[in-house]
C-alpha cells in the first residue's frame, strides 16, 4: 500500500521521540560526569596551593562546601580536627579521588557526590581538599527536569496529533465503509428495478412484437409497411437483448466477448440515437474511427454504454450546438471521447455522476442511471468512465477500455 497506516506513522514518530531523548539523556550524563572531572582537576589544583602554603593555612581551605584531609604515612587518612575519616580509592599515585555519598557524609559535607584533588606535602604525606559536587549536581538535576519536561511535552504533542489523526482516519474509514453500503445497497436496488423492469416490458414487447408481425404478413405488397413493420421488430429484439444484456451484467453473469471494430461500435451508436438528435436540433459528429484498432467487448452493451453518453449530452445541449463522437487510441487503450457544448458539469457533480439515482436534470426529465449503467459496462469491460468540465465550456465524457484485452 502506498498509504501508510496512520497508527504505524504516531507509532514511529514516538519511538523518533523517545531515541533522541535517550540520546539527550546520554549527552547531558556525560556533561555531567565531565563537569565532575573538571572539579577533580580544580581540586587538585586546590590541594597544591595549600600544599605550598604549609599547615598554617590549611584551615583557610575549609568551608561549607570543603573538607581539609590529611593523609599519614601509614595510609590512615583524618580530617583537621584528628577524626579519622576514609578516602576509598585513593592511591600512592591518585591526583584526583572521587567521594560517594556516604563517605561525604562523614566527612561533614551534603550527602552528594565530592571529588577531591591530592598533593603531597613535603614531610611525605599527602593532602587532600575535598570539595562537595551538590551546585554542579542541583545545576544537573535542573537540566535534567528541563529535558524530562521538553521531552514530555514533545510526547504529548505526538500523542496529541497521533490521537487526532486515527480519529480523523477512523472518521473517514466509517465514511467510506457508509457510502460503499450505499453505493452497494443502490447497486441491488438497480438490479431489482431492472428485474422488474424487465419483467413489466415482456408483456408489451411481446403484443408489440406480435402486432408487427400481422402488419408484415399483411402489407406483404406494400414495401412501406413492410418497412416500418420490420424496423419495429428490429427495435423491439434490440430492446429485449439489451435489457436481457443489463439483467446478466446485475447478476454478475460473465458476458460474452468478442473483437470489434470501434467504427462498428460508434456507427451503431449514431444508428440508435439519430432521431434523438434530429428532433432536439443538436448536430451529431465522428471522428477517428478509421484505423483504430479493436477492442474485446459484448458489442450490445458497448452500444448502449455510448448511447447514453450520447443522449446526456444531447439533452444538455441548445439547439444547434454541435455533440461529437470520437475515437482516441494509444498503444495500450482506446477511448471512446463525447464532448458537448452546454452549460458544463461541476467537479462536485462529476463526482458523483456514476452513482445510481443521480442527476442534475429536472423532475421527469431523467433516472440517474444512465451513467451509472455506462459506468458498469465499461467496468465489466476492464475499462473506465471518467466525466468532467471541458474549456471553455461545456462536459467531456470518456469510456476507456484496453486494446484486444478486455475480459468479463
Amino acid at each position: 500500500m502506498l498509504r501508510i497506516k496512520t497508527r504505524w506513522l504516531v507509532l514511529a514518530m514516538a519511538i523518533a521521540v523517545l531515541a533522541v531523548g535517550a540520546l539527550a539523556y546520554g549527552d547531558e550524563r556525560a556533561r555531567s560526569e565531565a563537569r565532575l572531572d573538571d572539579l577533580g582537576a580544580e581540586q587538585a589544583s586546590v590541594a597544591d596551593a595549600a600544599a605550598l602554603a604549609g599547615p598554617a593555612a590549611f584551615a583557610a581551605f575549609e568551608r561549607d562546601d570543603a573538607r581539609v584531609v590529611i593523609v599519614e604515612a601509614n595510609g590512615r587518612a583524618h580530617g583537621l580536627d584528628g577524626r579519622e575519616v576514609a578516602l576509598p580509592g585513593l592511591t600512592e599515585t591518585t591526583r584526583v579521588v572521587r567521594i560517594d555519598r556516604p563517605d561525604a557524609a562523614v566527612l561533614g559535607l551534603p550527602e552528594r557526590v565530592a571529588m577531591a584533588g591530592v598533593a603531597r606535602l613535603p614531610d611525605g604525606r599527602r593532602l587532600a581538599i575535598v570539595r562537595t559536587a551538590s551546585r554542579q549536581r542541583d545545576r544537573d538535576r535542573e537540566g535534567w527536569a528541563h529535558l524530562v519536561l521538553a521531552m514530555a511535552v514533545v510526547t504529548i504533542v505526538v500523542l496529541g496529533f497521533g490521537g487526532f489523526a486515527l480519529m480523523r482516519q477512523r472518521r473517514q474509514l466509517a465514511a467510506e465503509r457508509d457510502a460503499e453500503l450505499e453505493q452497494l445497497s443502490r447497486a441491488a436496488t438497480m438490479a431489482a428495478l431492472g428485474s422488474g423492469i424487465a419483467h413489466e416490458l415482456a408483456t408489451p414487447l411481446g403484443v408489440i412484437v406480435g402486432r408487427a408481425e400481422q402488419l408484415l404478413s399483411r402489407g406483404a405488397g406494400d414495401e412501406r409497411i413492410v418497412k416500418n413493420a420490420q424496423a419495429i421488430l428490429d427495435q423491439a429484439d434490440h430492446v429485449d437483448r439489451v435489457v436481457r444484456g443489463l439483467l446478466q451484467l446485475a447478476r454478475g453473469a460473465p458476458i460474452a466477448l468478442q473483437e470489434t471494430a470501434p467504427a462498428e461500435l460508434v456507427r451503431q451508436a449514431r444508428a440508435l440515437v439519430e432521431h434523438r438528435f434530429a428532433r432536439a436540433g443538436v448536430h451529431l459528429e465522428l471522428g477517428g474511427t478509421q484505423g483504430a484498432p479493436s477492442v474485446r467487448c459484448e458489442p450490445l452493451l458497448f452500444e448502449h454504454a455510448l448511447v447514453n453518453l450520447l443522449l446526456n449530452a444531447c439533452d444538455a445541449s441548445p439547439a444547434g450546438a454541435t455533440v461529437k463522437l470520437a475515437v482516441e487510441p494509444n498503444e495500450h487503450e482506446v477511448a471512446f471521447v463525447v464532448t458537448d457544448d452546454g452549460d458544463g458539469i461541476t467537479p462536485a457533480d462529476a463526482a458523483r455522476a456514476i452513482q445510481p439515482f443521480f442527476t442534475t436534470k429536472p423532475a421527469g426529465k431523467g433516472t440517474g442511471l444512465g451513467l451509472a449503467i455506462a459506468n458498469e459496462i465499461a467496468s465489466t469491460h476492464r475499462g473506465s468512465l471518467a466525466i468532467g468540465p471541458r474549456e471553455p465550456r461545456g462536459t467531456r465524457a470518456a469510456i476507456t477500455v484496453p486494446i484486444g484485452t478486455a475480459h468479463a
